[in-house]
């Protein structure tokens, strides 16, 4: 096997968890050669990351949008929820994209390189990259976002439950948002089986992004999704085609099931972002975990220290997690239930602490006191053993 260059560390995968970790080295003062590897690195504003903090937010010159007020509504219950604590913020991946290939561009210990990856190799002191084309790249470690673990086995996931979006981003002919009020969840009563809602951001009074969102376990077909954005700009801001032009598409399917921890694809490779486990299961957000762990990741890189592997959630929050992805894979009528009891009863700033895992065991009994005992109760009983 030829090898074509050697590196200190290798980055496969220029997606956020990627990027993410190749910022906090660069800008942290990593001295060894790194590689970062992907099949294209234009900056596309495919994707849209959405987060909440009460600290200064992560890479807060290239915010797009924040928000302090949202709009719920939930079978018979609609309302605005205001956040205190914390602010809602989102970033578009283009943007991202730009933002760390810049600062990666400054420093002439980062290579990059567009090839497709094809797998990867390792013993116990090197690891291998391997592209499509045949070309081979050695380094001490590798930290891949690209493949499933080698670990998973599938059948064993008992709640397979996928959130599943497209989105389409219009600009109107006349003034018709609210840009200071996003709409975090506006649930579908007629969706079955599973969850669906429309999930809605607006940049201005005539610029929004509005996604159709389901938890379920089958994808739907594009039609589908395209007619509820259709129906709900009509029926809720009295928008008929001739009023909007689409002018960006978004489609996304993100895992929300009780994946195994599994932090390493083999010796001295590790897994990044979402096959590495950092998706809240019931929620599906990546965004605050990866920022997280990254950084931790790249400090102890910086010391020359070996890679630290991502921390599971404490029990307690891997368990609630199993709870709700059993409702929300079992029962439509169950979950909407717990959503309309959630909101209704708790601050918007009290459920992000909670699904953030930031909470104390009586935060915890408060959230859990104002649901529904029944379905979780059900849950239980199906989920003894794990």
């Amino acid at each position: 096997m030829k090898i074509e260059a050697k590196y200190d560390l290798i980055i496969a995968g220029g997606g956020l968890s990627g990027l993410s970790l190749a910022w906090y080295l660069a800008r942290g003062g990593y001295k060894g050669q790194v590689l970062v590897v992907d099949s294209t690195f234009a900056p596309l504003n495919d994707k849209t990351w959405c987060f909440w903090t009460e600290r200064e937010p992560p890479f807060k010159d290239i915010i797009y949008k924040r928000w302090k007020k949202t709009w719920v509504s939930v079978l018979d219950y609609s309302t605005f929820r205001y956040l205190s604590d914390y602010t809602y913020y989102c970033i578009r991946s283009g943007d991202f994209r730009e933002h760390v290939l810049r600062e990666l561009r400054k420093h002439n210990n980062f290579d990059l390189l567009e090839e497709n990856i094809l797998d990867f190799s390792s013993n116990k002191n090197k690891a291998i990259l391997l592209t499509k084309n045949g070309d081979s790249y050695l380094a001490n470690y590798i930290f891949q976002s690209v493949m499933k673990p080698k670990e998973l086995d599938e059948s064993n996931i008992k709640y397979p439950l996928l959130q599943h979006f497209l989105g389409w981003e219009i600009e109107t002919t006349e003034p018709a948002f609210d840009p200071e009020t996003f709409t975090i969840m506006d649930f579908d009563k007629e969706f079955s089986p599973g969850v669906g809602f429309m999930y809605m951001l607006p940049y201005t009074s005539t610029n929004a992004l509005f996604e159709f969102t389901a938890f379920s376990e089958e994808i739907l077909p594009k039609k589908e999704y395209k007619q509820k954005i259709r129906n709900y700009l009509y029926h809720t801001y009295g928008l008929d085609k001739e009023h909007y032009e689409i002018t960006r598409k978004e489609f996304g399917v993100i895992p929300m099931q009780d994946w195994p921890h599994i932090p390493f694809y083999e010796n001295n490779i590790m897994n990044l972002g979402a096959v590495g486990g950092q998706t809240k299961p019931s929620t599906g957000y990546t965004f605050t975990r990866i920022q997280d762990y990254t950084q931790q990741l790249a400090h102890n890189l910086i010391q020359g220290f070996d890679p630290l592997p991502p921390k599971k959630s404490k029990f307690k929050y891997r368990y609630y997690d199993l709870l709700l992805l059993h409702i929300l894979s079992n029962s439509t009528e169950d979950s909407l239930r717990v959503f309309r009891s959630l909101y209704k009863k708790n601050s918007l700033d009290e459920i992000f602490r909670f699904l953030g895992e930031d909470t104390s065991f009586a935060q915890d009994l408060k959230i859990m006191s104002s649901v529904p005992y029944t379905p979780f109760f059900k849950a239980i009983g199906h989920n003894l053993k794990r």
